[in-house]
């Protein structure tokens, strides 16, 4: 099926720790109120307190893919029969996929095939704030390395492996994956604020659909996980949860990745 006007599909990607999750609880729980504004959230690939995670997770093979809870095949069929002219899909776990041409294909071809035109949506914060609250983070999730080696490890290598994932901080080569794959006129990249991250969200978003997209005011920090039991007795490392990046270790991150924010940001006009 052809593009049709009107009909946009805003592929939000992240980045981690940017205010996704408040995003996506509030849109989950309240999609009537945005589907009044004509702006549909899936329900297909939808995680409970996240985003569609599982349609990250179908296709990147990860152990965590549920079919009960919606594929890329559900996406489609859900994005064919909808009347909404506008949909917003988000997880961060899309992220990782600049790196991922092929997958970023399949996501396209299923929009396109349903007549929908693709906007890429980052919101990217300070290198140095990601890597301090993405190390706070991941200390709850089993990380028992120190926050020197950490940084360390970032700095030589761009990167950091965790488990499933690796992490990557480089958001110029980011910002260039995904135009590569979209096309530079197809990807926004907005600079993440802390003490409101939705209103200026939402804002794009408006402006991308052609409509605004009022969202709820007053949701607060919507990541409502506790770290396990194990941690809060006893982990090693967790008095560097309330700990900043050392001015050391701030200059070794700054020194490896020198493309300022700024740099990337395009704001929807």
């Amino acid at each position: 099926m052809p593009i049709e006007p009107g009909k946009h599909l805003i592929f939000h990607v992240g980045t981690h720790k940017t205010g996704t999750t408040s995003v996506q609880t509030m849109m989950g729980a309240h999609r009537e109120f945005f589907e009044t504004q004509g702006v549909l959230f899936p329900y297909a690939g939808h995680v409970r307190n996240g985003g569609h995670h599982n349609i990250a997770w179908e296709l990147n093979g990860d152990a965590g893919y549920d079919p009960a809870q919606g594929s890329l095949a559900d996406l489609a069929v859900e994005l064919n029969a909808t009347s909404h002219k506008s949909v917003l899909l988000s997880s961060e776990d899309f992220e990782f996929w600049y790196l991922r041409p092929d997958l970023l294909a399949q996501i396209k071809s299923v929009a396109e095939e349903a007549g929908f035109s693709v906007d890429v949506l980052l919101v990217l914060r300070p290198v140095t704030e990601y890597v301090e609250s993405l190390y706070k983070e991941l200390l709850k999730h089993g990380l028992s390395v120190s926050r020197t080696s950490f940084v360390k490890t970032i700095a030589t290598t761009g990167a950091y492996p965790f488990k499933e994932r690796i992490y990557r901080f480089d958001y110029a080569e980011m910002v260039s994956g995904f135009q590569a794959s979209f096309g530079p006129e197809h990807v926004y990249v907005l600079e993440y604020e802390a003490g409101d991250s939705n209103t200026p969200f939402f804002a794009a978003c408006g402006k991308l659909f052609g409509a605004p997209v009022h969202h709820i005011a007053v949701w607060g920090r919507q990541n409502p996980r506790r770290p396990p039991l194990r941690y809060r007795l006893k982990h090693p490392l967790k008095g560097h949860r309330r700990g900043t990046l050392s001015k050391s270790e701030a200059t070794l991150i700054q020194k490896r990745f020198t493309t300022p924010i700024s740099a990337l940001v395009r704001v929807p006009a």
